[in-house]
């Protein structure tokens, strides 16, 4: 009916529908008034007629227009969606070429790093005998020490592209103590600190506190964000690390610094890979972006989150919240 009536258009489809409203009332005027025996006059019927016509035209003129418009609407909106669509199969397409071009890039470039670290390290270890210029080994020891930041870096894009497209696994988590890696975390980011005059405290978890885990990948979250909280605290500062159940049966590392702080818009720049926060200490650290990022992708793929509070001037507070599918606090947890 609606597509038989459409081929008429608005003001068509107005005339035919308000005849066919005159033509079901008349009729059932005429029945009403003829079982109840009363007479029927033909000028009362054309009055009803033309009172019908005058309510049920405009009702079904603005009810004509209304579904056009909303077939409009939905022609419209059927069309963003279909664009939408494309633009979000386009962008995942483009997102899993980046990750595979920058994971096959890393591994290019590893394999010839690692002779160059190792060769460097032969040279300035003298190895295969003394190296009597001096400023030779001072140029090995550089050699080595670039090859080994860079090769930090590599890794780094390895692992976050492994995240984004899905191949990084937890195949090798297992239980261990969450005190543990925060330990070895602290001893290398604990000659950072000496380094830059900043004072490092941690209330370390109790032994009965155990994660299952990828031990490594939580090192590696805890030495970013300390190094962090380390690299943007004025001399002289303190870095807080600490832990705490949650009510949840979770539990919650926090590192808190007294340094520069951030607003809502760094943060977000600052959780963006390659993304960094230009302030007035980025002049004296260098960095790549990835920390935050690749912390905050590590702890996602163990179920956890990683909250950040922050305000310029007022210092930085990070948590690290692990689910209670991947805690054991003292009593028995079937690992997650």
């Amino acid at each position: 009916m609606d597509s038989q009536l459409s081929q008429y258009g608005r003001f068509g489809s107005t005339i035919a529908l308000t005849f066919m409203a005159v033509g079901a009332v008349v009729p059932l005027h005429f029945l009403v008034r003829s079982l109840e025996g009363l007479p029927v006059h033909p000028l009362a019927i054309l009055n009803l007629a033309l009172e019908v016509a005058v309510v049920a035209a405009p009702i079904t003129f603005y009810s004509c227009n209304a579904i056009a418009q909303l077939k409009t609407s939905r022609a419209s909106l059927d069309d963003v969606s279909r664009r939408l669509a494309i633009t979000a199969e386009q962008a995942e397409l483009a997102n899993r070429a980046k990750s595979a071009f920058l994971a096959n890039m890393s591994h290019e470039l590893r394999t010839p790093l690692n002779a160059i670290m190792g060769f460097s390290e032969v040279m300035k270890d003298e190895h295969l005998g003394p190296v009597h210029n001096p400023r030779y080994l001072g140029y090995a020891a550089d050699i080595h020490a670039s090859g080994r930041y860079l090769l930090g870096i590599i890794n780094d894009i390895l692992d976050l592209s492994k995240i984004e497209a899905g191949k990084m696994s937890l195949d090798q988590a297992e239980e261990f103590p969450l005190r543990q890696a925060l330990e070895g975390s602290l001893a290398i980011c604990g000659t950072l600190g000496e380094k830059f005059g900043i004072r490092v405290s941690c209330e370390l978890p109790p032994e009965a506190v155990r994660l299952t885990a990828v031990e490594r990948m939580i090192r590696q979250i805890m030495i970013n964000l300390i190094g962090n909280a380390i690299k943007f605290t004025p001399a002289g500062g303190l870095v807080e690390v600490a832990g705490a159940e949650l009510p949840c049966g979770g539990y919650a590392v926090t590192v808190r610094d007294c340094g520069i702080g951030m607003s809502k818009d760094d943060i977000l720049k600052a959780l963006t890979p390659f993304g960094q926060v230009e302030n007035k200490m980025t002049a004296t650290h260098s960095g790549t972006g990835l920390g935050l990022p690749l912390a905050k992708a590590m702890l996602e793929l163990h179920g956890g989150s990683l909250e950040i509070e922050s305000e310029p001037g007022r210092g930085t507070m990070v948590a690290l919240k692990f689910p209670a599918s991947r805690m054991n606090c003292g009593r028995k947890v079937e690992a997650a």
